[in-house]
C-alpha cells in the first residue's frame, strides 16, 4: 500500500501526468477572448476613434487581429482597418483603432463593426 501511495505521489510530480488526470475528472474551459468597447466611438477630426478592449481567458496569449470599418447607411464602407494586438491571459488590453472617413464620412457614418477574424466574437454599433 504504501508503495502504491508513494507511485502516485512520485506521478502527480510530473506535469504531463498531472494534466491528463485533470482533464480525466474535471471539465476544462475552452479558450477565449472578450471583445468589447472601452467606450463609445468618437470623432477626433476626420478619424473616428473606436476604443477597444481585450480579455483573452484560458490560453497563452499571443497576437490577433481586430478588424474594424465604418460604414453609412446604405452599407457602403467609409473606411476599414486592421490592428494587430498582442495578449496575455487574463490580461485587460486596450487598442483605440483610428479610421480616416472617406469625404464625408463624418456625418455619413452610422454603424461601426469589429471583429476577430477566426473568433465568432463581432462588435456593431450605430453611431448617432
Amino acid at each position: 500500500m504504501l508503495v502504491v501511495l508513494g507511485l502516485c505521489g512520485a506521478a502527480w510530480t510530473i506535469p504531463e501526468v498531472r494534466s491528463a488526470l485533470r482533464d480525466s475528472f474535471i471539465e476544462r474551459q475552452q479558450a477565449y477572448i472578450e471583445l468589447y468597447l472601452g467606450k463609445e466611438p468618437f470623432f477626433d477630426g476626420d478619424e473616428l476613434v473606436v476604443p477597444l478592449e481585450l480579455v483573452e481567458h484560458g490560453d497563452t496569449g499571443g497576437r490577433h487581429s481586430v478588424r474594424t470599418w465604418a460604414q453609412d447607411a446604405k452599407g457602403r464602407h467609409l473606411a476599414a482597418r486592421t490592428e494587430s494586438v498582442t495578449t496575455k491571459p487574463g490580461a485587460l488590453v486596450g487598442v483605440d483603432v483610428r479610421l480616416r472617413l472617406k469625404g464625408g464620412g463624418k456625418r455619413d457614418a452610422v454603424l461601426v463593426e469589429v471583429t476577430l477574424p477566426g473568433h465568432p466574437q463581432r462588435l456593431r454599433m450605430h453611431l448617432h
